[in-house]
C-alpha cells in the first residue's frame, strides 16, 4: 500500500515515545545488525525467514529484525542520527530525502558477489533498471531496493475477457463504454485523502506520460527539470504541456461519475480493494502487492498499460489510424522487431512505448546509515540476502518477481502460480520499467511532490457535484497555478 502523506519529525517527535529497543549505530555491538523493515502490502514473512537463514549460516555476526507498518518509525529514528538511531539498516518506504547524506554507498556491495559459487556480481544479477535508477548525482549507489512490483490496471478476469484487453488507450475507451452498456461498473478505485498518488492513478497516468515523451526525455529533461537551453531546475520545463497533459486528457475520457463505482470517495484503501476483489467493478489501480496485501485469491489479472494513442503525433507517420497502432502494438507483444505497418523509427518508438509500466520499486528502499558501527555485518548480510538461495527465498514466499535474477531462474517453479502471478512475471521481463531515479531535480526531491505536483487528478474528473468537477484543462491550470506559487520558494531557499 502506498504511503503519501508527509510527516514532519516535529509532529513525530511530539506525538511518539523514544524507542526503548536495543542500542545499534555507532553506540551497540558491532557484530549485531539492527534491521527495520516497514511491513506493508510484500508483508515481512520473507525478511524473517532470510534473517533466520543468516544467523544459521554464519557465527560471526547476528541479525535482529523488527517490524510495524508506521512510516512515522523511518522518519523518526532517522532523524535522531548517530547518538541515537537504534537501527543498522532499513527496508522500507522513504518520503523524504533528508538524510541522504548520511547513508552508506554500497558499490562495493553491488560489486562483489553475493557467493562466491556463482558466476555474476550482485549488480549484473538485477532486473533492467534498478540499478541506474539507484545512482545519484556522483555516481554513487546509496540503495537497493526489495520490491519489483508493477503497477497499472488490475481487471476482474469474470467481467473482461483476457482478449478483451485494449493495446492502446482509445481501445480501452471503448471497452468503458462498452462495460457501462452492459450494466457494469468499469471502475474502483479508492479515494487519496490529500491528492497524493490520486487513488493510484499516477501509476498510470505517469505511464501514459512517459511513452507519450520517450524515456529519454521522462529521465533526462522532466525529471531533471531541464530546458531546452540546459538549465535546471526550469520552472518552463515543469510547465511544459508534455505527455503529462495528454495523459490527463485520456483520464478525461475514461473517467466519467457514470463510469465509477460510488465507493471512489472512500478512503479506505482496505474497503475498497475488498469490494472491487468481490466484483463490483471491472477495473481499478493497482500494484503486483494487491492479492498478498488483501489475503485473496480472486481471479484477476493486471494488463500492460495500454498504449496511448495520441503517440501518433510523435511518429514519422502522423496519420496512422489507432487500428493501425493497435496492430503494431500486437505485434511488438507477439516479439515481433519491425513491422511493415510503419517505418523503423515509428516502430521502435512504438515498442518502447509498450513496454513502459511504472514500478514503484522506489517505496521499497533498502538503505544503511553510514554513522552505524555494524558496517561489516550490514554489508554482509546485504550479500547473503542476494544470494539465489535467499532471492528463491522471497519468490517462493511471495509468488513474485524479487529485484534480482537467479543465476538460472529456471529453478523457478511457476507451475502452481494463478494468473496474476504468472502475469507479474510476464510484466517483469518485459520492457524496461519507469522507476523512480535518485538522480531528480532536487525540487522534486526536497518537497515529496510528483510530476504533477500532487494536485488532484482522478477525483477531479469524477466528482458528483458538478461544481466540483474539473476538466483536463482545468487540471492542467491547477498544476501551473501551484508551480508559479511555489516555484520561488522551492527554488531560492
Amino acid at each position: 500500500m502506498k504511503q503519501t502523506k508527509t510527516l514532519t519529525l516535529l509532529s513525530l517527535l511530539a506525538a511518539l515515545p523514544l524507542f526503548g529497543c536495543a542500542k545499534g549505530g555507532n553506540q551497540g555491538d558491532p557484530h549485531t545488525i539492527q534491521i527495520f523493515a516497514w511491513d506493508s502490502g510484500l508483508g515481512t514473512e520473507w525478511l524473517k525467514e532470510i534473517v533466520t537463514d543468516f544467523n544459521d549460516s554464519q557465527t560471526e555476526y547476528r541479525a535482529v529484525l523488527e517490524t510495524n507498518n508506521s512510516v512515522s518509525t523511518i522518519t523518526k529514528t532517522l532523524g535522531l542520527g548517530a547518538t541515537g538511531n537504534p537501527y543498522d539498516l532499513y527496508f522500507c518506504y522513504l518520503g523524504s530525502f533528508e538524510h541522504y547524506d548520511d547513508f552508506l554507498s554500497l558499490d562495493d556491495v553491488y560489486d562483489s558477489k553475493a557467493d562466491e559459487k556463482e558466476s555474476m556480481t550482485i549488480k549484473e544479477k538485477l532486473y533492467d533498471g534498478f540499478y541506474d535508477a539507484a545512482e545519484d548525482e556522483e555516481g554513487n549507489h546509496k540503495f537497493m531496493y526489495y520490491g519489483n512490483s508493477a503497477t497499472g490496471i488490475v481487471y476482474n478476469r469474470s467481467m473482461i475477457k483476457d482478449e478483451e484487453v485494449p493495446v492502446t488507450t482509445d481501445e480501452l475507451e471503448a471497452l468503458v463504454t462498452n462495460l457501462s452498456a452492459e450494466g457494469k461498473t468499469p471502475w474502483l478505485f479508492f479515494n487519496e485523502p490529500s491528492g497524493g498518488s490520486n487513488g493510484y492513478w499516477n501509476y498510470v497516468s505517469d505511464a501514459w506520460a512517459t511513452q507519450y515523451d520517450g524515456l529519454d526525455y521522462h529521465y533526462n529533461k522532466l525529471m531533471m527539470l531541464e530546458d531546452d537551453n540546459g538549465v535546471s531546475p526550469s520552472k518552463a520545463a515543469f510547465e511544459k504541456k508534455d505527455g503529462r497533459y495528454q495523459a490527463l486528457k485520456v483520464m478525461e475520457k475514461v473517467l466519467t461519475p457514470s463510469t465509477v463505482h460510488k465507493q471512489c470517495t472512500n478512503t479506505n484503501f482496505t474497503t475498497v480493494q475488498t469490494l472491487f476483489l468481490n466484483g463490483e467493478a471491472a477495473m481499478s489501480i493497482n500494484g503486483a502487492w494487491l492479492l498478498n496485501e488483501n489475503k485473496s485469491s480472486a481471479d484477476v489479472s493486471m494488463m500492460k498499460t495500454p498504449v496511448i494513442s495520441s503517440i501518433v503525433e510523435t511518429l514519422e507517420d502522423k496519420d496512422m489510424d489507432d487500428e493501425t497502432l493497435a496492430k503494431i502494438v500486437r505485434e511488438v507483444d507477439e516479439g515481433k522487431t519491425e513491422s511493415n505497418l510503419c517505418s523503423a523509427k515509428d516502430f521502435a518508438r512504438i515498442q518502447e512505448a509498450r513496454g513502459v509500466i511504472v514500478n514503484n520499486a522506489a517505496e521499497q528502499y533498502i538503505f544503511a546509515p553510514s554513522y552505524s558501527n555494524a558496517i561489516e555485518g550490514t554489508k554482509a548480510f546485504l550479500r547473503f540476502y542476494s544470494r539465489d538461495e535467499e532471492i528463491l527465498r522471497y519468490i517462493n514466499t511471495l509468488h513474485l518477481p524479487a529485484t534480482s535474477h537467479l543465476t538460472d531462474d529456471s529453478k523457478i517453479d511457476m507451475s502452481s502460480y494463478p494468473v496474476w502471478n504468472k502475469q507479474a512475471f510476464a510484466i517483469a521481463n518485459a520492457g524496461k520499467p519507469v522507476l523512480l531515479p535518485v538522480r531528480r531535480s532536487p525540487v522534486f526531491r526536497q518537497y515529496s511532490m510528483n510530476i504533477m505536483n500532487n494536485v488532484v487528478t482522478s477525483q477531479s474528473f469524477i466528482a458528483s457535484n458538478p461544481k466540483d468537477r474539473r476538466n483536463a484543462d482545468q487540471v492542467w491550470d491547477t498544476f501551473i497555478t501551484s508551480v508559479e506559487e511555489h516555484w520561488k520558494d522551492w527554488t531560492e531557499q
